[in-house]
């Protein structure tokens, strides 16, 4: 209904509010001073004319008994110096005036005020206009010796006396609603901020900045218990909203890595399965190859060259089974179920396993494993051969030792694998863990080592982590989920 500044509380308050408050109590001023006030005032002028008279009638009466008329006048003349009298006249009981000041009628032989107060003895009043003037009277009657009525007496007194009087207590009555109007203005307005208005205005401020971007501001839960409300309210709805927000996003990036595993898993196996058929095609040949060079030894015979060159066609093609074999433990993984399996046991095999291929300048591997592991779920035969790629490169990198650490939690068995070698891999653990990627030498590396551990460990719910090692070299840590599988899944040994 209302636009531009009367949709502010404070106006909206004081339109709605205040000023029917003030309409109101203007109505029941008007209203007291037409019904009471005014009244009450006119009957108290009257009353200070009839004091007046009644205070001066007894000596008026006992002089107008013994005839003394100078008396009368002196009389009426002290009452005329009141100042509020404008007139005052004693009439005798016929209403022949005998002594007089100020204004008054002539005579009252006519008058049937004048005879009532005769008759009865009552006081009585009227109003009328003398020598143009509008003039209040009232009559009186004065007593001679023995209580009898033997005259009256006339007091008068302007209409505009009246007037003024109730006009007096208009202004001071409108005066005072104003100033208790203005007070009441005052006092609504500053307990309304007291009360609700800065409490509203906090919340405006609030929603100002969350309109602006600014999340992170919350309102105090102050004022009434129904601003307080409102604070809970919004400051719940704030935390909501950030809570979905935070959810959202955390889901956004769930998304994208799970869409980039995706890509790289599609990735890996499309490079699968062209690793998969080379590795297939090459078995024949190197098969062929491998038998041919050992009967072309055997007949030879003691030729020192022959036999040198024959020694390096089977180191290679030795080299290329090997490569071969990575590629089909890559691309192919062992089908067998998952079973209970103890950490250390497997750990133990895969460094039974690389025991032929471990170089005499190094010491043997120094295990540290925590006691009381737990029992691991999974594919022995796939955990074995990632710890011997993993102890087949620390072997290769380090300088006099490898290390083997054997941890677990609540939750995880975790598998570290160090060397204290000083050739530290520079590029990413993505590029790191991407099959045929090394930083080996050409024609020293395969690049499908670290991939096939990576597989394992993703067959496993598992992952691996690479890192620099507290010897200064390199570090590998494969960290296993301690229930991979369900109770019903499992194949017990």
């Amino acid at each position: 209904m209302f636009k531009g500044p009367l949709r502010s509380l404070h106006l909206s308050m004081l339109v709605w509010v205040v000023m029917p408050l003030l309409i109101l109590s203007a109505l029941v001023v008007q209203l007291s001073l037409h019904l009471a006030v005014a009244p009450a005032q006119e009957e108290r002028l009257k009353q200070d004319l009839e004091l007046v008279a009644r205070a001066v009638r007894l000596p008026i009466g006992e002089s107008l008994a013994n005839g003394q008329e100078a008396d009368i006048q002196n009389a009426l003349n002290s009452v005329f110096s009141i100042g509020r009298v404008y007139g005052a006249t004693v009439f005798d009981i016929d209403g022949n005036r005998i002594a007089s000041v100020g204004t008054a009628d002539s005579n009252l032989r006519n008058s049937q005020v004048a005879q009532i107060v005769v008759e009865t003895g009552d006081t009585q009043e009227r109003s009328r206009t003398i020598d143009g003037r509008d003039l209040f009277s009232q009559f009186l009657p004065l007593y001679g010796a023995g209580r009898q009525i033997n005259g009256l007496i006339q007091i008068t007194r302007l209409e505009s006396d009246f007037d003024q009087a109730n006009r007096m207590v208009n202004l001071y009555s409108w005066g005072a609603w104003i100033i208790a109007a203005g007070l009441m203005v005052i006092i609504i307005v500053f307990g309304h901020y007291r009360g609700i208005g800065r409490h509203v205005q906090r919340l405006v401020y609030a929603m100002n900045r969350i309109e602006e971007g600014d999340r992170s501001i919350r309102v105090p839960a102050t004022g009434p218990r129904e601003m307080a409300d409102i604070s809970l309210a919004l400051n719940r709805m704030l935390d909501g909203l950030d809570q979905a927000e935070r959810e959202v996003r955390e889901h956004q990036q769930s998304q994208r890595e799970l869409n980039k595993r995706m890509q790289a898993q599609e990735k890996m196996a499309a490079i699968g399965r062209v690793a998969s058929g080379i590795a297939h095609e090459l078995g024949a040949p190197l098969s062929v190859i491998s038998g041919r060079a050992r009967r072309l030894r055997n007949h030879i015979g003691d030729d020192a060259r022959g036999q040198e060159q024959l020694q390096k066609i089977e180191h290679q093609v030795s080299r290329l089974n090997r490569i071969v074999r990575q590629l089909l433990d890559y691309c192919r993984p062992d089908g067998h179920a998952q079973v209970r399996l103890n950490p250390e046991s497997v750990a133990r095999a895969a460094g039974h396993d690389l025991s032929s291929e471990w170089p005499e300048h190094l010491a043997g591997i120094q295990w540290e494993i925590a006691p009381d592991l737990p029992s691991l779920v999974g594919n022995e035969s796939r955990l074995v051969l990632a710890l011997v790629n993993l102890m087949r490169n620390a072997m290769q990198a380090a300088q006099s030792q490898v290390r083997v650490i054997i941890a677990a939690d609540a939750t995880s068995v975790r598998f570290i694998v160090e060397d204290d070698g000083n050739e530290l891999a520079t590029a990413p653990s993505e590029t790191l863990l991407e099959p045929f990627y090394t930083s080996k030498p050409a024609g020293q590396g395969s690049g499908l080592g670290l991939a096939i551990v990576n597989n394992v460990a993703l067959e496993h719910d598992g992952t691996l982590t690479l890192s620099q090692g507290e010897q200064g070299g390199f570090r590998a840590e494969l960290s296993l989920p301690l229930q991979h599988l369900s109770q019903e899944t499992l194949t017990h040994e």
